[in-house]
């Protein structure tokens, strides 16, 4: 790939980038394949800032726009919801309660 196309390529992830609102949840992926997950804070001219999602406080990380491969908003499906769990509790509790009745039937039969 040209000089020409790789300016181009970060041209395009700018306007991207742009056209996510401050403080929205995005996906990035580096060239090198490095996967960063947190909320969008500046766009600028050549990188954007980004707060990562972190469990202990981090600073901000800088990524240009020529290291982007891949630059996304954040689905809101992404993580586990309301409706996960339910499932999840109801497919356990018949499980349980099958599993309570097979073992009364193999006792009703010793």
């Amino acid at each position: 790939m040209s000089t020409g196309a790789f300016a181009q390529e970060a041209e395009a992830w700018r306007k991207v980038a742009e056209a996510i609102q401050l403080g929205t949840k995005v996906k990035i992926q580096t060239i090198e394949g490095k996967r960063i997950s947190g909320t969008l804070m500046r766009v600028d001219g050549k990188e954007i800032l980004v707060k990562k999602n972190t469990r202990r406080p981090e600073p901000a990380v800088a990524i240009l726009f020529d290291d982007i491969s891949k630059l996304e908003r954040e689905q809101k499906g992404d993580g586990p919801n309301v409706a996960k769990a339910i499932g999840i509790g109801l497919a356990t509790g018949a499980s349980v309660i099958l599993s309570l009745f097979l073992i009364a039937a193999a006792m009703q039969f010793d």
